[in-house]
């Protein structure tokens, strides 16, 4: 009897500490996002690239891929730096790329990185629930394509970026967003 009280009483105790963990999302959190996208001074540092491609393209990159923790439907970028950043009324990009291109005009075809630097237009900001979300949408180009670019911020700074370019297939990216140094 002793012991199954001590072993109800262990599971018990096992299973009420084992929650689960959430990040604390605070008004400062909400309010310091709210900030830096209407002062349009973010960076986003990408973690994960989800390529849109089709079942022909991700069979061939899986086979390329074997071995290497990525799978065509999600490659790791830890490390390699990929950010979006808006300063002000300037946006500067480098985004590695995985997907189909068309009608390519690049000098350098072994680089298909996504990169953009300048002015950009059309930014439009939209917040969604209570500040659970905000979707920031922007274009931006490069001299051979332009960029549609819709990014949503949780309040936890976690977020989801798509581009849609004008010569390839649309990706989405996982990461965060931090403010800029100033």
């Amino acid at each position: 009897m002793k012991t199954r009280i001590i072993i109800l009483l262990l599971v018990s105790t096992v299973i009420l500490s084992c929650g689960s963990s959430k990040n604390e999302v605070t008004s400062n959190n909400i309010d310091e996002i709210r900030a830096i996208v209407n002062a349009r001074t973010f960076k986003f540092q990408a973690n994960f690239a989800y390529p849109l491609q089709s079942n022909d393209v991700i069979l061939a990159t899986n086979a390329l891929m074997r071995g290497s923790q990525n799978m065509g439907g999600q490659i790791n970028l830890s490390g390699n730096g990929d950010f979006l950043m808006l300063k002000g009324e300037l946006t500067e990009g480098n985004l590695s790329y995985f997907g189909e291109m068309r009608n390519v005009g690049y000098n350098d075809i072994a680089d298909n990185s996504i990169i953009f630097s300048g002015p950009f237009s059309d930014y439009k900001i939209e917040e969604k629930g209570k500040g659970d979300k905000t979707i920031v949408q922007f274009d931006a180009n490069n001299p051979v394509e332009q960029f549609r670019i819709r990014m949503v911020v949780f309040n936890n700074y976690k977020s989801n970026l798509i581009i849609y370019g004008s010569n390839r297939t649309a990706i989405r990216y996982t990461g965060v967003i931090v403010p800029l140094e100033e």
